[in-house]
């Protein structure tokens, strides 16, 4: 029934690699009977060093020595002082490949470097890295990559010198994202201590220090914030307030935060109660990157599943079967979530079973961010201040009778993605982690934002401009473009307004396209949007757009003309579209861009219908992505269609591939209408 949900198996990958005599193998995301299979499944007797496994014939015994856990190393010593000839890295998924990355110092240069990749969703495409600057890609031989088993991928690079194994690490984690420039903003962290990959996850510029005693925090030359993981509260890792005693510059502030907290440290003596002080930042960040809305289903083929205890750890069950098993650690991977987009939803079974109240947190913050709905009624004390009071209110708050309704259990979905992404994802963690210590950080919060708004009607400006004045959550700029139409027409209806406005005529002989460059040349946001004067945008259409931008990585970000009013004839439709995927094109009322992008590919093309869709096709041409949100945020106005560019008669809008109708105007609870 369900079998596309099944686990996918890991590549054979160290057939090759044990015929090799200078070996060293790393795992992240990968348990021991998963690497024991994938070592060769039956070994040939030999005892095995401590932590490492057994091996097969023909694998030398080097291999044994260095089999280690990249959640569970040391951080403040290398895994090898000197060069190897082969590094081998398995990693379960993407997300366990990303989290590999904030440890990338601690890997030795090798002249062989293999990465494998356990199971990758279909929404993802083929990891093609691409080299960095670093004078030692110079030296590449030769690269393959390989599909294995489905979606278990393979990628083996040679050197005729050795490179350091992290640079062809942060490439492949690069690569199976889809080769964003993908790092995290400021503040620079220090990470010391044990399971440190779960705070940084897919950032290359991280600092890893010994943990921190007197004398041994690395200066604020080096880092901004120093985050110490596994450390029990009050274990003194802060500052003692006494002259550094080697005369180096002030330290930065250093954060200390538990590692996997059990449910039996809570009756040791002096450890403190969870309910308080804690609070969402107790818990390891959702890498975006990994863990988001991709890959969502508007109408899946299956019923509730339950997301209960199994085996001592959290379990997605479904009629019994169990999908997925979540990790102690409460880490939830792309392949976890991917295995669950078929069902309509989860009930959260409470119990004291699991991990630990911390995972459990996790577990729960990480769905919401992917957009699983969770139905999960009278949540326990210990969970409420560790996920936030909005968003325990809102997966408590509704039942299945609530989402019955595809639409409605969409709205659920949005609000949940949208609280758990600014709230629990890497950037507002460290916001938070980071609030009062570190002045002078923070500007990704509110996005900069213009909104390029041209028009030929002067009746329809006022509202087009109410549309924009309703946005939250970013920081606005309108510029206005004039069509033929004189300023004295419009100055009342863009006076007052709570934010920057730009207003100029542009030559009424001009083509669209020409018009629209005008105003993009006069913008001055980070990012730049285009909106149409005649429709309705609801009030996070903007900020949602913008935090697409931060999941996804996509060049150009935009939304699909999912819901239409048909004024002619007085009726609302809802068209049947893809979303939260990688798109040909978009709406283009919808489109969003930086302003690099824009000026990159030579803006809109000087023609006077079809500029959107031209604009697509040149991102696309110069090897950008496009990314297509919900269609929740946006309705398109269809008036006759002689008032359009985009002049499709209304039997367009009413063919078999509606899902929906309504008579009249209708709008979804998130426009807010």
């Amino acid at each position: 029934m369900i079998g596309a949900l099944a686990r996918a198996p890991l590549p054979p990958v160290l057939r090759e690699v044990g015929r090799r005599d200078d070996v060293l193998v790393v795992r992240i995301g990968v348990d021991d009977a998963e690497l024991e299979r994938l070592l060769g499944a039956a070994g040939n007797g030999r005892s095995a060093p401590s932590g490492a496994q057994a091996v097969p014939d023909g694998v030398p015994e080097t291999v044994t020595k260095a089999v280690a856990d990249l959640d569970e190393v040391e951080v403040g010593r290398p895994l090898a002082t000197e060069p190897v000839g082969h590094l081998v890295l398995i990693a379960g998924t993407m997300t366990d490949l990303r989290r590999a990355v904030a440890v990338r110092a601690l890997l030795p240069p090798a002249a062989n470097i293999t990465i494998a990749v356990g199971a990758l969703p279909y929404l993802w495409p083929a990891p093609l890295p691409t080299a960095t600057a670093h004078p030692g890609w110079r030296h590449l031989r030769d690269v393959h990559i390989r599909v294995v088993e489905k979606r278990s991928w393979v990628m083996e690079a040679e050197f005729t010198e050795p490179l350091p194994a992290g640079e062809v690490l942060a490439a492949a984690a690069r690569a199976f994202g889809g080769d964003p420039i993908d790092t995290m903003p400021q503040p620079r962290a220090a990470l010391a201590g044990t399971g440190v990959t779960h705070w940084r996850p897919g950032d290359p510029n991280v600092v890893l220090t010994p943990t921190p005693d007197k004398g041994a925090t690395p200066g604020k030359g080096d880092c901004d914030v120093v985050l110490v993981a596994g450390a029990d509260p009050g274990g003194g890792t802060g500052d003692d307030g006494e002259e550094r005693p080697d005369g180096r510059d002030e330290e930065p502030p250093v954060v200390a935060r538990p590692g996997l907290v059990g449910w039996s440290r809570f009756t040791e003596p002096g450890y403190p109660r969870l309910a308080e002080p804690a609070d969402p930042s107790m818990v390891p960040p959702v890498d975006e990157r990994a863990i988001n809305p991709g890959g969502f289903l508007q109408t899946p083929p299956h019923g509730f599943g339950r997301l209960e205890q199994r085996g001592g750890r959290w379990a997605a069950v479904y009629e019994g079967r169990v999908l997925t098993v979540f990790a102690a650690s409460g880490a939830v991977t792309d392949a976890d979530v991917a295995r669950l987009r078929k069902l309509r939803g989860l009930h959260v079974r409470w119990r004291l079973s699991h991990t630990g109240p911390v995972p459990a947190a996790r577990v729960l913050a990480a769905l919401a961010a992917a957009g699983v709905p969770l139905i999960a009624p009278d949540p326990p004390e210990w969970v409420r201040p560790l996920l936030g009071a909005e968003l325990t209110a809102l997966i408590s708050g509704v039942t299945e009778a609530d989402l019955a309704d595809d639409l409605d259990r969409e709205v659920h979905s949005v609000r949940l993605r949208r609280l758990a992404l600014r709230a629990h994802g890497t950037r507002g963690r460290w916001r938070r982690l980071t609030a009062g210590e570190v002045p002078g950080h923070g500007p990704y919060e509110t996005p900069k934002v213009s909104v390029v708004l041209c028009t030929r009607r002067a009746d329809m400006v006022r509202f087009a401009v109410s549309q924009v004045a309703r946005q939250r959550g970013v920081d606005l700029e309108l510029v206005l473009g004039l069509h033929g139409v004189p300023l004295a027409r419009v100055e009342e209806a863009v006076r007052g307004l709570p934010f920057p406005v730009t207003v100029f005529e542009a030559d009424p002989a001009l083509p669209f396209g020409a018009v629209l460059n005008e105003g993009f040349a006069r913008a001055s946001g980070t990012f730049v949007t285009k909106m149409d004067d005649d429709d309705w945008y609801g009030p996070d259409h903007l900020a949602d757009l913008a935090l697409a931008h931060v999941y996804t990585g996509a060049e150009l970000i935009g939304a699909p003309a999912e819901f239409v009013h048909l004024e002619q004839i007085d009726v609302t439709v809802q068209r049947g579209r893809r979303t939260e995927c990688f798109r040909d094109s978009v709406a283009g009322g919808t489109l969003f861009m930086t302003r690099t992008l824009f000026e990159t590919v030579g803006g809109f093309r000087p023609v006077p219908r079809h500029v959107d869709g031209e604009l697509c096709k040149a991102v696309r041409a110069a090897g950008g992505r496009i990314y297509q949100i919900h269609g929740l945020n946006y309705i398109l106005r269809r008036r006759a269609a002689q008032g359009h560019t985009w002049r499709e008669p209304i039997g367009y809008f009413l063919g078999r591939r509606n899902r929906r109708q309504w008579r009249g105007w209708y709008a979804n609870p998130l426009m807010e209408l």
